[in-house]
């Protein structure tokens, strides 16, 4: 296993192309993640606000069978597969298309805490799904406390429209 990157800011985001190009749903599960999934409480612990212990949202275990993320006595869980579609918000979902398999490649997987009175994401993960259990090493990323924080500030569309990579237009003019 190599080092992973840690993603602190949009601009650290953007720079991976997670989520990117059309019609990959990264960006949207990210932000539906930051938003509806995790809390941040006065401790600083991101609260979890939903249970991937009981498979809310698709989430299900993540093996870690190819040491993709560090060795831990924490179970990991991965969501955003859109073959289990009904599990995920529109928002998610809405651009799958299941003849594309790029649209159904970027996942979520985080390592859950707890303690008598709650769950906490210990840490928070995104990654490429290649396909048949395979995952990009090159391509998965730990995501700070911090970017989650500035996630949650914003709303979806500032969110994509200040992540989202520009195509570059031919600026050629014709005389």
């Amino acid at each position: 296993m190599t080092r992973l990157r840690t993603l602190n800011e949009l601009a650290h985001l953007r720079e991976t192309r997670f989520g990117q190009p059309y019609p990959r749903h990264g960006l949207s599960l990210l932000w539906w993640f930051a938003d509806e999934c995790v809390e941040i409480d006065e401790d600083g612990k991101m609260i979890a606000r939903c249970n991937p212990e009981d498979g809310d949202f698709g989430f299900h275990l993540f093996h870690n069978a190819e040491d993709l993320l560090p060795d831990t006595d924490l179970l990991y869980y991965e969501v955003g597969n859109l073959h289990n579609r009904d599990d995920l918000p529109h928002q998610v979902i809405k651009n799958y298309n299941s003849d594309e398999h790029a649209s159904n490649s970027d996942r979520i997987v985080v390592s859950v805490n707890s303690d008598w009175y709650d769950k906490w994401f210990d840490r928070i993960y995104v990654t490429h799904h290649l396909g048949q259990g395979q995952f990009d090493e090159d391509s998965t990323f730990r995501i700070s406390q911090g970017l989650i924080e500035i996630i949650q500030s914003m709303e979806w569309s500032d969110f994509i429209r200040q992540v989202k990579i520009r195509k570059r237009r031919n600026r050629r003019h014709r005389r």
